[in-house]
């Protein structure tokens, strides 16, 4: 089948899973001798088919089902199941104990869902069955049923329209309450296409994720795209990674993986702590798109990381910055494959460019205010429309039309508001804040990460990427506070913390001119963030105010 004509997922999965049976989907890798279970796309489909024709069975086609996978190998099975059955996914993070009702409350309330499919006994008997309506609780584990359950999909069966809700990604919170974003079939075939091109991906390109599966980076970049580019792709868990970064590489090396990557912090944290006994025999050099997006994206990191696996043979221009958001189903931006990277130096700091947009999607920078286009290299918020731009935000019409259908003065096409801050130069993006959490002093605006960043450089006692700049006003004036969190050997150590506190002062007052009202030192863990690890600035100040930090003393 050729792809172009494909106007939905569910044609392309039935082609792969028919057309390319024996080709393998999926490399579930697990534990340091990187053991592996592997799906076909034939396996897959009829493990996901099985499962399907247990959600049909059970009235679910086109009603909303939490999708709630501890194992990799379940999430992807049932995702593809949901999509199968026509039934409307809505993932979401296996919840920690202490998390397990809020979180999962407001999910299932807000997409008003009518099942929860699941792999873990603590999610099965959990809170959520005291809710206004009884929900189904699917266990993987056990609907994964045989063949002959399967075998009635294996026919031509009616497939989804383009507008057809696929599944509702929900966002991280970062600056405000979760909210459902509307992806179609249609979203996801544009946006897919539009990632192929970028990353130059063809059915000989083997990817690999270490990422969260529940959100839109490791979904759609992953779990998504290797249907729709008909390659294969290997999975990590991301537990695993952040306690064995080594392995990332180790799998990139052995099994010649070409497109790999992840938030800045995952760079950061190989940099920082692989050994060189750890990677002694691994060659990188196959890796040819090593993508880095979802979280700004500091020039020093990539330097660092390439610096350091240059010798394993890592390229310069194997390294893709790029942009993108859940609302515009994932990629926005992104360099082309091979070419360098690119830094401008802004009000101080150094910006990463992030690329340009890929087929029909298009970038503007506007005045916020007054919705008109600004200067070539003026900061403005950024705009996006394109086909890949989602329906909107489920249930939320007023919101959905003020995000999803702005207007520029003369432009007769609706964009959407992404609520990030940007210039564009030489028709590349360059992503320089999130309008939310700008820092106003004396009427001059700062981007909180930029004084995070500089602020966990001036002591060896802060934790990694473990701070949030803020001001104690919502409307981003006032005093400036920082937080951060401490490394936990420095924990005993009380009586340094002022030398900690007074060395994070003089280096804001130093780079940025500014006074901070007040510095707060963390326990380690006690910073506010999302699911995906992003930081809650909105959160710290609450927290802040309502005197509830974890504080270190």
């Amino acid at each position: 089948m050729k792809l172009g004509k494909a106007s939905n997922f569910l044609e392309i999965m039935h082609s792969r899973a028919h057309e390319e049976a024996d080709g393998i989907a999926c490399r579930f890798f697990k534990g340091a001798d990187l053991a592996q279970e592997t799906l076909t796309y034939h396996t897959l489909w009829q493990q996901a088919a099985g499962l399907a024709w247990r959600l049909r069975s059970l009235g679910l086609t086109r009603k909303r089902v939490l999708l709630i996978c501890k194992s990799q190998k379940h999430f992807v099975v049932a995702f593809y199941a949901c999509l199968i059955a026509h039934v409307v996914a809505v993932p979401t993070a296996p919840p920690r104990r202490q998390t397990l009702q809020s979180r999962l409350q407001i999910l299932a309330n807000d997409a008003d869902v009518d099942a929860v499919i699941c792999d873990a006994d603590d999610i099965l008997t959990s809170e959520l069955r005291g809710r206004h309506k009884q929900l189904i609780a699917i266990d993987v584990r056990d609907a994964q049923n045989t063949e002959q359950d399967a075998g009635v999909w294996n026919e031509p069966f009616d497939f989804p329209q383009p507008s057809a809700l696929a599944f509702l990604q929900y966002t991280s919170g970062s600056t405000g309450d979760p909210k459902g974003v509307a992806v179609s079939h249609g979203n996801l075939i544009s946006n897919c296409a539009a990632i192929q091109d970028a990353m130059a991906i063809t059915p000989e390109s083997r990817l690999f994720t270490a990422l969260p599966l529940f959100h839109d980076m490791g979904l759609v970049g992953g779990v998504l795209q290797l249907m729709y580019s008909g390659c294969s792709a290997g999975f990590l868990s991301p537990a695993e990674f952040v306690q064995y970064p080594e392995r990332w590489l180790r799998i990139i090396s052995e099994f010649g993986i070409t497109v790999s990557g992840g938030p800045n912090y995952m760079y950061d944290l190989a940099a920082k702590t692989i050994s060189p006994e750890q990677i002694e025999n691994v060659n990188l050099s196959l890796w040819q798109v090593a993508f880095c997006g979802a979280e700004p994206i500091r020039a020093e990191v990539i330097e660092r990381f390439i610096e350091r696996f240059a010798p394993y043979g890592f390229r310069r221009n194997a390294f893709y910055p790029c942009y993108g958001m859940a609302e515009s189903t994932l990629l926005i931006t992104g360099v082309p494959v091979g070419s360098m990277v690119s830094v401008q130096k802004h009000e101080g700091a150094h910006i990463v460019g992030c690329g340009i947009p890929w087929r029909d999607t298009r970038v503007e920078i506007v005045d916020p205010d007054t919705s008109q286009r600004v200067m070539e290299g003026e900061v403005g918020e950024i705009w996006v429309g394109g086909s890949s731009v989602a329906q909107g935000y489920w249930m939320r019409p007023e919101l959905s039309r003020s995000v999803f259908q702005a207007d520029i003065v003369g432009d007769e096409a609706s964009y959407l508001r992404t609520g990030d801050l940007g210039f564009l130069r030489d028709g590349q993006l360059y992503v320089s804040g999130r309008l939310k959490d700008m820092i106003i002093v004396n009427g001059r605006k700062y981007a909180p990460q930029d004084i995070e960043a500089e602020s966990e450089k001036s002591h060896d006692a802060l934790q990694q990427s473990g701070g949030a700049a803020f001001c104690s006003d919502e409307s981003g004036a006032g005093n400036l506070v920082i937080i951060f969190e401490l490394k936990r050997a420095w924990l005993k150590r009380q009586s340094e913390f002022s030398q900690v506190v007074g060395s994070i002062r003089d280096c804001v007052n130093r780079q940025f001119g500014l006074a901070v009202s007040e510095v707060v030192l963390l326990k380690p863990g006690a910073l506010p963030r999302t699911s995906s690890g992003k930081v809650r600035r909105s959160q710290c100040r609450t927290d802040y105010l309502a005197g509830i930090l974890l504080r270190a003393t």
